[in-house]
Protein backbone atom coordinates (compact mmCIF):
# COMPACT_ATOMS: atom_id res chain seq x y z
CA UNK A 1 0.00 0.00 0.00
CA UNK A 2 2.59 2.59 0.99
CA UNK A 3 5.31 1.65 -1.51
CA UNK A 4 4.52 4.48 -3.94
CA UNK A 5 5.81 7.16 -1.55
CA UNK A 6 8.37 5.39 0.67
CA UNK A 7 10.24 8.54 1.74
CA UNK A 8 7.26 10.83 2.31
CA UNK A 9 5.36 10.85 5.57
CA UNK A 10 1.68 10.09 5.40
CA UNK A 11 -0.68 12.55 7.07
CA UNK A 12 -3.49 10.79 8.87
CA UNK A 13 -6.47 11.23 11.14
CA UNK A 14 -7.01 8.84 14.03
CA UNK A 15 -9.83 8.91 16.58
CA UNK A 16 -8.54 7.81 19.99
CA UNK A 17 -11.85 6.19 20.93
CA UNK A 18 -11.45 3.84 17.96
CA UNK A 19 -8.20 2.33 19.26
CA UNK A 20 -7.72 -0.61 21.61
CA UNK A 21 -4.97 1.33 23.36
CA UNK A 22 -5.04 5.05 22.54
CA UNK A 23 -1.73 5.55 24.36
CA UNK A 24 0.04 4.46 21.16
CA UNK A 25 -0.66 7.97 19.88
CA UNK A 26 1.93 9.21 22.42
CA UNK A 27 4.64 7.51 20.35
CA UNK A 28 3.61 9.13 17.07
CA UNK A 29 4.14 12.63 15.65
CA UNK A 30 0.90 14.50 16.40
CA UNK A 31 0.54 17.70 14.38
CA UNK A 32 -2.98 18.73 15.43
CA UNK A 33 -5.80 17.63 17.71
CA UNK A 34 -9.52 18.28 18.02
CA UNK A 35 -12.13 17.29 20.61
CA UNK A 36 -15.65 17.05 19.21
CA UNK A 37 -18.85 18.20 20.79
CA UNK A 38 -20.49 15.65 23.08
CA UNK A 39 -23.06 13.04 22.11
CA UNK A 40 -21.19 10.93 19.56
CA UNK A 41 -21.25 7.12 19.84
CA UNK A 42 -18.21 5.83 21.70
CA UNK A 43 -18.83 2.08 21.84
CA UNK A 44 -21.18 -0.66 20.73
CA UNK A 45 -23.02 -0.56 24.08
CA UNK A 46 -24.54 2.82 23.24
CA UNK A 47 -22.23 5.00 25.33
CA UNK A 48 -22.06 8.52 23.97
CA UNK A 49 -19.39 11.15 24.47
CA UNK A 50 -16.69 13.21 22.80
CA UNK A 51 -14.20 11.97 20.23
CA UNK A 52 -10.51 12.92 20.37
CA UNK A 53 -9.15 13.32 16.84
CA UNK A 54 -5.42 13.43 16.13
CA UNK A 55 -3.73 14.43 12.89
CA UNK A 56 -0.45 12.54 12.57
CA UNK A 57 2.58 12.39 10.34
CA UNK A 58 3.08 8.66 9.94
CA UNK A 59 5.59 6.29 8.42
CA UNK A 60 4.29 3.08 6.82
CA UNK A 61 5.05 1.11 9.99
CA UNK A 62 3.00 3.64 12.01
CA UNK A 63 0.02 2.96 9.75
CA UNK A 64 0.46 -0.76 10.40
CA UNK A 65 0.55 -0.07 14.15
CA UNK A 66 -2.62 2.03 14.01
CA UNK A 67 -4.40 -0.66 12.01
CA UNK A 68 -3.36 -3.36 14.51
CA UNK A 69 -4.95 -1.29 17.30
CA UNK A 70 -8.10 -0.21 15.44
CA UNK A 71 -11.36 -1.46 16.93
CA UNK A 72 -14.10 -3.04 14.84
CA UNK A 73 -16.52 -0.43 13.41
CA UNK A 74 -13.82 2.28 13.45
CA UNK A 75 -11.22 3.33 10.89
CA UNK A 76 -8.29 5.67 10.39
CA UNK A 77 -7.22 7.23 7.12
CA UNK A 78 -3.93 8.53 5.77
CA UNK A 79 -2.87 10.37 2.63
CA UNK A 80 0.22 11.34 0.72
CA UNK A 81 0.45 12.65 -2.81
CA UNK A 82 -2.63 11.37 -4.66
CA UNK A 83 -2.93 8.27 -2.47
CA UNK A 84 -5.49 7.75 0.28
CA UNK A 85 -5.26 4.73 2.58
CA UNK A 86 -8.25 3.75 4.72
CA UNK A 87 -7.52 1.18 7.43
CA UNK A 88 -10.07 -0.84 9.36
CA UNK A 89 -9.35 -3.56 11.91
CA UNK A 90 -9.71 -6.22 9.23
CA UNK A 91 -9.08 -4.48 5.90
CA UNK A 92 -7.02 -1.84 4.17
CA UNK A 93 -8.00 0.13 1.08
CA UNK A 94 -5.58 2.07 -1.13
CA UNK A 95 -7.57 4.49 -3.27
CA UNK A 96 -7.12 7.75 -5.15
CA UNK A 97 -7.29 10.80 -2.93
CA UNK A 98 -8.68 12.90 -5.77
CA UNK A 99 -11.09 10.41 -7.33
CA UNK A 100 -13.97 9.66 -4.96
CA UNK A 101 -15.31 7.03 -7.35
CA UNK A 102 -12.42 4.80 -6.17
CA UNK A 103 -13.57 5.10 -2.54
CA UNK A 104 -16.64 2.87 -2.88
CA UNK A 105 -15.00 -0.37 -1.64
CA UNK A 106 -13.72 1.44 1.49
CA UNK A 107 -17.11 3.08 2.05
CA UNK A 108 -18.97 -0.20 1.53
CA UNK A 109 -16.70 -1.95 4.03
CA UNK A 110 -17.35 0.76 6.61
CA UNK A 111 -21.10 0.52 6.07
CA UNK A 112 -20.94 -3.26 6.59
CA UNK A 113 -19.17 -2.61 9.89
CA UNK A 114 -22.01 -0.31 10.97
CA UNK A 115 -20.33 3.06 10.41
CA UNK A 116 -22.73 5.83 9.36
CA UNK A 117 -22.28 6.86 5.72
CA UNK A 118 -21.82 10.54 6.61
CA UNK A 119 -18.72 9.60 8.65
CA UNK A 120 -17.11 7.85 5.69
CA UNK A 121 -16.06 11.10 4.02
CA UNK A 122 -12.27 10.73 4.58
CA UNK A 123 -11.33 14.44 4.75
CA UNK A 124 -7.71 15.06 3.77
CA UNK A 125 -7.22 18.43 5.39
CA UNK A 126 -7.61 19.87 8.89
CA UNK A 127 -11.41 19.69 8.89
CA UNK A 128 -13.51 17.31 10.94
CA UNK A 129 -15.75 16.39 8.01
CA UNK A 130 -19.33 15.65 9.04
CA UNK A 131 -18.54 15.29 12.77
CA UNK A 132 -19.60 18.81 13.70
CA UNK A 133 -22.73 18.95 11.56
CA UNK A 134 -24.98 17.30 14.12
CA UNK A 135 -25.55 14.27 11.91
CA UNK A 136 -24.43 11.78 14.54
Amino acid sequence: MTAAYPDQPWRGVVIAEGLRDPRIINNLRVVDAHITAADLPVDEEGTRGRWHLYWLDAAPQDIDLIQAHTLHAWYAHFWTGNQLAVVYDDARFDVSRDDQSTWEPAISHGLRQGIAREWLDFPTDDTTGELESGSA
